[in-house]
């Protein structure tokens, strides 16, 4: 776009947009980037998260001061020899762990993490664990299960990794309080991470730019812009005070690296977190920004943009790329991402499918010509477009053959626009999305699918009436320790009612209940919730009332009405 002579003539409204883009983008030369498209948005707590945030607060908090790590005796001693000279030493057996439990995470099996996680404190028992040598190691083992619990929303699980680190006699690292803070944006108690903040500063330790970074996003996004602003004024006048502090002990201007200094990533972080209905507040936080010299990066000018142009300010969106080609910041992908998001919105209507298909490959080539490469995430927002607004499966199959001469593979989010689409089309095209299915299998890529994707193709099974693939499907989610969400569960019930499978009905909902069975991992956030249970409530007092389960479908339903407050 920009300098490109081939650029399509009726964009002419964003010619100042994309000028300034090309006297930004003149030297560029951007790495493709990576980037996997997490769809898994964090909604609140869970069932799971049941306990009330003054207890779990208190819990969390509840720092038992447990006292340095031993010297180890002879007799340890002896031990921790024998482990190191044993095939496997406790290193690399941590490492090991570590490296499953990440995957496990990734994966969004919930069911292997928990079964590594009794591993591990199987192994966390033996005395060498807690050895000075082995110490390190113990403690990145904990933390790799607090992050991996924590992604995947299960801050109970979490808690539990806490306690048992506590009681083994481990002190929280900086990075420790920094996953659970963040864990606390999870239940989006913003009062926890308070306690949690002040817990920290009480134990002695020191915040990095992290936890600085964690506690100023958690306050503006769930919390109060007020409390936002206010904790950026705390860390500016803490690095001015040790600034001072440091001037007086020595007569040296230079930074102090025990407390950091406001800088790109705690501003990136304030403004992410205004985006949408808070974006008034943003001046503010540029205006103390420079009070500490703070340059905005490619990061902040993105953020600026998308705000921008999500409010239909194509004038300040000009100037801010105007802005970027002024500081030489160069523009990447995710600034592609961001312009096309806008220019999809108004440019496509009118045209034929065949137009909208040369539009787009026109609108790829342009960028590509600015020596810009666009990302998965990029290909991704186009597809999703060509088919949720335009319907235009043919242009979506282009974008999808350019990418494969990117050697640009699909993520589990396209494959769910994909899917989406095929289930949604009228009439379905169940054989589309079986051949799909097909390809993904082939290509063995379906143990990477994500609980989002398997929760789309449960719901389109069980939308028209396939008992079985949907069965199929949930039962694999269950295999592989993903949980569904409440929408796909109310789908599968629909389904099974259908066809007056009433018996399997009553079964569901006491797996839902009870986590046992296909649900033995539990289901996943609260949208949709009390829907279903709203639905099983009018089936129990119908077409359950005589079935096999019905009087214990019916107590469960009054029961979760009950704690629902329905």
């Amino acid at each position: 776009m920009c300098r490109a002579t081939s650029f399509p003539d009726d964009l002419g409204e964003y010619r100042p947009l994309l000028q300034a883009l090309g006297s930004a983008s003149s030297k560029a030369q951007l790495n493709q980037a990576a980037v996997r498209h997490i769809e898994l948005k964090l909604k609140g707590q869970t069932q799971d998260d049941a306990l009330a945030s003054a207890e779990l607060s208190q819990r969390l908090c509840r720092l038992h001061r447990a006292s340095v790590l031993e010297t180890p005796s002879q007799t340890d001693s002896t031990t921790a020899e024998t482990a190191t000279t044993a095939p496997e030493s406790f290193e690399q057996k941590a490492k090991l762990l570590i490296s499953n439990v990440s995957a496990a995470a990734d994966k969004q099996n919930l069911d292997r993490l928990e079964r590594l996680w009794a591993q591990a404190q199987e192994m966390l028992m033996d005395d060498s664990s807690r050895t000075p040598e082995h110490a390190p190691s113990t403690i990145r083992l904990y933390e790799g299960f607090l992050v991996a619990f924590f992604q995947l929303r299960r801050p109970q699980s979490g808690l539990q990794v806490w306690n048992s680190m506590l009681q083994s006699g481990f002190e929280p690292t900086i990075r420790t309080w920094n996953v659970m803070m963040k864990g606390c944006h999870i239940s989006r108690d913003i009062h926890i991470m308070e306690s949690m903040w002040h817990s920290m500063r009480n134990s002695g330790i020191q915040p990095d730019v992290v936890s600085w970074s964690t506690r100023i996003y958690g306050h503006f996004r769930i919390g109060e812009p007020r409390d936002g602003m206010s904790a950026l004024e705390e860390m500016g006048r803490d690095w001015l005070n040790a600034q001072n502090r440091r001037r007086l002990k020595s007569g040296s201007l230079e930074d102090t690296s025990e407390v950091p200094k406001p800088d790109t990533v705690i501003l990136n972080s304030a403004i992410s977190a205004l985006r949408g209905k808070k974006a008034n507040q943003i001046p503010n936080v540029l205006a103390w920004s420079r009070r500490f010299n703070i340059e905005p990066d490619v990061a902040t000018y993105n953020a600026l943009l998308a705000i921008s142009l999500g409010g239909g300010q194509a004038t300040d969106a000009a100037n801010i790329l105007q802005r970027m080609a002024a500081a030489n910041i160069q523009p990447n992908s995710s600034t592609f991402t961001i312009l096309v998001d806008s220019m999809l919105s108004t440019t496509l209507d009118g045209m034929t499918q065949d137009e909208q298909k040369d539009k787009i490959m026109d609108l790829i080539a342009s960028f590509e010509g600015c020596g810009m490469k666009v990302d998965v995430q990029g290909y991704a927002l186009i597809i999703d477009r060509m088919l949720k607004d335009h319907n235009n499966l043919k242009a979506a199959r282009s974008v999808l053959a350019h990418m494969t001469t990117r050697k640009v593979a699909c993520t589990p989010h396209i494959y769910t626009i994909l899917m989406t689409h095929y289930f949604d089309a009228n009439p379905p095209e169940l054989l589309a999305a079986d051949a799909l299915w097909n390809d993904i299998q082939s290509s063995r890529q379906e143990e990477t699918m994500d609980v989002i994707f398997y929760d789309r193709m449960v719901e389109g099974f069980a939308r028209h009436g396939d008992v079985g693939r949907t069965m199929a499907f949930l039962n694999r989610m269950s295999k592989e320790g993903k949980r569904p969400g409440w929408l796909a569960m109310t789908a599968v019930v629909q389904c099974l009612a259908r066809s007056h499978e009433w018996d399997r009905v009553g079964q569901i909902v006491m797996d839902c209940h009870k986590q046992e069975g296909l649900l033995s991992v539990g289901l996943r956030g609260k949208k949709g919730q009390k829907d279903f249970w709203e639905y099983v409530g009018r089936l129990a007092e119908n077409e359950l009332y005589g079935s096999e389960h019905g009087r214990e479908v019916f107590a469960i339903v009054e029961a979760q009405r009950a704690a629902l407050g329905m």
